[in-house]
């Protein structure tokens, strides 16, 4: 489990970071889904589960006001329909701006990746070309630089 590896790695700090002052987990970066889109039943509870999980992380890290940046499926278009659509849809429900969920307001961010998608699809890495993941890397931190702008 990742997050386990992470708060032991936060637990043992003074091992890794001798001298440091201390942390703040102040965001959260999420790209995934290609696996939920093979799935009816994932895919149908995708949203839920997205909320469920920002929520969780939140609170396993103890970190209540952590930003939190989705970006979408990049080779899933608006116009989809079936589970990529659905999947689609959730990731970008979860969006502040939307109004959907009101305690996400100017801490939750969703990044439209088709855009920055430039070939294959997440199942095949994106053919792994290496513009995808730095295009759409680049518009992420970009939609965390303004969360964290509106947060202070």
């Amino acid at each position: 489990d990742g997050r386990a590896k992470d708060k032991e790695g936060m637990k043992d700090r003074k091992k890794y970071d001798p001298g440091g002052k201390g942390y703040e987990i102040a965001g959260c970066f999420w790209w995934q889904g290609a696996k939920d889109c093979g799935n009816a039943a994932h895919s149908e509870r995708y949203e839920q589960n997205l909320v469920r999980l920002i929520k969780h992380l939140r609170k396993d890290f103890k970190a209540p006001k952590a930003k939190f940046v989705c970006a979408t499926l990049g080779h899933v278009k608006k116009s989809a329909g079936g589970n990529n659509g659905k999947v689609l849809e959730a990731q970008l429900a979860v969006d502040g701006r939307k109004g959907k969920y009101k305690e996400f307001k100017g801490n939750v961010a969703s990044v439209y990746a088709n855009p920055f998608c430039h070939g294959g699809s997440a199942n095949s890495h994106y053919g792994g070309n290496a513009k995808t993941y730095m295009d759409v890397g680049l518009a992420m931190g970009e939609a965390m630089v303004e969360l964290l702008k509106k947060g202070k």
